[in-house]
Order: C-alpha cells, then structure tokens, then sequence
C-alpha cells in the first residue's frame, strides 16, 4: 500500500463524486494550512477554503466551489 494525498469532492448525496491525486510538491504550500506528517502526507481529512484551493486548483481539472462544502483535501491509502 502507498500513500496518496488527494483532493476530493463529494455529491449532494454525500457520496464521492471524484477525486483527483496531489503531486509531491504541493505538500509544502499545504503544510501552513493543514496538518501534515513529516513523511509528507495530510493528516486527517480538511474541508477546502479559498487558500487551499488557490494551492491545488492547478491539478483539479474543473473549478472548484469552495462554497458548496463538498470539496476535500485528504489522504488515502491506495493499492501499490
């Protein structure tokens, strides 16, 4: 298993809509905003704000309404 940090947007019904995986180098701008491990990976599960989504926007390929609440920045487990 590997460790990916993601940013993730969920449905009305609160279901995972998408999610879109965060490169190395965005953990830095996100280690003021967020809690992030020293291996790199964010802790705990953050609901996105207007600093957040200038920092990841440009891996998200659609415009992210940090308005709705449905938008995420986290990390998962995934399959190696």
């Amino acid at each position: 298993m590997v460790v990916v940090n993601t940013v993730e947007k969920f449905g009305v019904d609160d279901f995972l809509e998408r999610s879109w995986d965060l490169p190395s180098e965005v953990i830095e701008p996100l280690r003021a905003l967020v809690e992030v491990t020293p291996d790199g990976w964010v802790v705990d599960v953050w609901p996105m704000t207007g600093q957040l989504a200038v920092i990841v926007q440009p891996w998200v390929d659609e415009p992210i309404d940090v308005e709705s609440g449905s938008w995420f920045v986290s990390s998962a487990q995934v399959a190696a």
